[in-house]
């Protein structure tokens, strides 16, 4: 029996021993690509002064260069004529006043005034019906300008009845001297307070503008 059971252990072992092994085995990784070796810097102002040198470049950097120092030139004599005519464009001082002479019917709502178009003025208290006091004062170029002022008022007696006007007028500013400005404003309508009683009466409100030029002191000329 023992025989029998050894006979049948080598009956199964053999093969397995005998047995091929099919499996492959994995090729061995191949050795890494060593990096390109770093390239030499170019000597970029050797290469520069080359393409300057060499023919036609050099003769394009020199016209590029003629033409730099005209661009330049020309820009210095633009600014220096930029500032003689900004000189003259400011030379002259505009006094602005308003005041309303005449508030027995009316308060005034709002008065505005505007130079060639800008707001300088605005008031919405009625303070142009305390004083004459200047209502704007800055530097214009000498010529044509417009002046314009708004007023816009409301009756004491009866608010429902309300006035404005508006006039634009040209003033001229000469050179070497300052102008001044003078607008007054007045009321002589009495709707709010007459209609009560009649059911009639007038609006009255108008604009009346004083302009003058004026030497500057120790400067020649007489003002106007």
């Amino acid at each position: 029996m023992r025989l029998v059971l050894t006979a049948l252990l080598l009956a199964i072992a053999v093969p397995a021993i005998a047995q091929p092994n099919n499996k492959t085995p994995a090729p061995a990784p191949a050795p890494a690509t060593p990096p390109p070796a770093p390239k030499a810097p170019e000597n970029d102002a050797a290469t520069a002064a080359a393409s300057i040198d060499s023919g036609g470049e050099g003769a394009d950097v020199d016209a590029l260069r003629q033409e730099y120092l005209k661009l330049r030139d020309e820009l210095f004599a633009s600014r220096a004529r930029a500032a003689a005519v900004a000189s003259a464009m400011y030379s002259t001082k505009i006094t602005l006043k308003l005041t309303y002479t005449t508030g027995r019917f009316y308060n005034v709502r709002r008065a505005t005034v505007r130079l060639d178009g800008a707001n300088v003025y605005d008031d919405t208290d009625g303070k142009i019906a305390d004083d004459d006091a200047v209502r704007f004062e800055g530097y214009v170029a000498p010529g044509r300008h417009l002046v314009t002022v708004r007023i816009e008022a409301a009756g004491k007696d009866d608010d429902r009845f309300t006035t404005t006007t508006e006039t634009t007028a040209v003033v001229v500013a000469a050179g070497a001297k300052d102008l001044v400005v003078a607008a007054k404003a007045s009321d002589g309508g009495d709707l709010p307070y007459a209609w009560k009683s009649k059911e009639a009466g007038t609006y009255d409100l108008r604009i009346g503008i004083d302009v003058r030029s004026v030497a500057r002191p120790g400067g020649g000329g007489a003002g106007k």
